[in-house]
């Protein structure tokens, strides 16, 4: 399961706060081998992926792309600009569209799009992608209307419900999705919003009103950001030592935890909170005169430490663990040491923005200016490391196989053993 959202940068952490936003040895560093594999021609590629412009869009784009081996698809969000044409918001207009294409001859399966004749444009969307097939996809309308779709792997609507307030959606760890509503702000600076659960047959399963909004749900855990926020001139503020209320999946406050002092928990748009496989919540953390720090929670809650890790490096889950990146160097930690378990270094040059995300088959994928470094997360075993220098964007890895979009074309390359 994955969501489109995704915002990795590799530089340091800040103290600003977001204005108006709601016992083991450390191992000798391994090298990774200078063996960059060259991808083949590609097996095929699709016909143009664009060829549906509107006439009067001003832009179009390829936002993602997901792999879905069970169904032999490949999933293309792509996005067209629309002129607005009312003025009663000064947001983009878009039109959304969802296409699947054979993973195994690359032609048009169908297509799906979030706009009907006539009808609202999109000022912003939400995909999520399961195992089997569906997509569940989240629209904010230029009407003020917001919409939930739940499209089936066939192309057909399985379901579609609106929705009161804006939201993010978040497949959970059983299958159930979580739609947590942005809320809204009292003259008192309190944050009222709303979890609620459903089955993937649209089945309302529990809800709850709660006091806060949204940080990150994975998992099992619902982490939300509980502290009344500051007024300032530019509106409401996120208070500089925030309290996080984490709930469970049967929408129930399971612990609070209230940061120091002068914190910064919002990050920089790098991934900064997860959620272990057990349960256990690790939370990234600036705090002035202190530097950065990652906070671990036992799946009961309790505080088992909080760890200094360099400003500047990008972390990621693991699923049992965590990792650092920087300078080239990816460093493996479980829960219970403080010391690296084993650390790598990667060659090449780091691309303007590195990432560091986990692909659709479990593995960690790490960019550079000229290759791509496949890991695998629990020894930073390097899988492959890929020529990208003629890839384009947006790319998907699973199973020995990527697709890329280049110049509005979707290309498939088998990475021959």
């Amino acid at each position: 399961m994955k969501s489109s959202h995704h915002s990795h940068r590799s530089y340091a952490w800040t103290s600003a706060l977001l204005a108006g936003v709601l016992g083991m040895s450390i191992a000798l560093p391994a090298f990774a081998a200078e063996t960059v594999t060259r991808l083949s021609p590609a097996s095929w590629s699709s016909p143009p992926l664009l060829a549906d412009v509107v006439d009067n869009a001003l832009a179009s784009r390829v936002t993602d792309v997901h792999a879905v081996p069970s169904k032999s698809l490949v999933y293309v969000h792509t996005q067209q600009d629309i002129p607005n044409t009312t003025g009663k918001t000064q947001n983009s207009w878009y039109l959304d569209t969802l296409k699947a294409y054979s993973s195994t001859t690359g032609k048009l399966q169908w297509s799906y799009s979030l706009h009907k004749p006539a009808g609202a444009y999109t000022l912003s969307t939400q995909a999520v992608y399961t195992s089997y097939g569906t997509v569940y996809m989240y629209a904010e309308y230029s009407d003020g209307t917001y919409q939930l779709y739940s499209i089936h792997s066939s192309g057909k609507l399985n379901w579609e419900k609106p929705l009161s307030d804006a939201a993010n959606i978040t497949l959970m760890k059983d299958g159930s999705l979580l739609i947590a509503s942005r809320g809204t702000v009292n003259s008192e600076g309190i944050i009222r919003s709303t979890l609620q659960r459903y089955d993937n047959n649209g089945k309302l399963l529990n809800q709850q009103p709660i006091q806060g909004s949204l940080l990150k749900a994975e998992g099992n855990r619902i982490l939300i950001a509980a502290s009344k926020l500051n007024k300032n001139a530019n509106g409401w503020e996120m208070v500089p030592n925030p309290q996080v209320d984490v709930y469970g999946l049967e929408l129930k406050r399971l612990y609070s935890y209230t940061f120091p002092p002068k914190s910064n928990i919002y990050g920089d748009g790098s991934d900064s909170m997860f959620v272990l496989k057990d349960g256990t919540v690790l939370i990234r953390a600036n705090i002035d005169d202190v530097g950065n720090k990652l906070f671990g929670f036992d799946p009961k809650g309790k505080l088992m430490w909080g760890r200094v890790i360099p400003g500047g490096s990008i972390t990621q889950s693991t699923g049992t663990g965590y990792i650092t990146y920087e300078n080239n160097t990816l460093q493996l930690y479980n829960t219970s040491s403080g010391k690296a378990i084993t650390s790598v270094t990667l060659e090449g040059t780091p691309a303007d923005y590195t990432w560091v995300m986990r692909t659709s088959d479990g593995n960690l994928m790490i960019n550079m200016d000229d290759r791509t470094y496949i890991v695998y997360p629990s020894t930073l075993a390097i899988v492959e490391t890929i020529d990208t220098t003629n890839l384009g964007s947006p790319i998907d890895y699973v199973n020995r196989t990527v697709y890329s979009v280049k110049d509005g074309t979707l290309y498939k390359y088998v990475i021959k053993k």
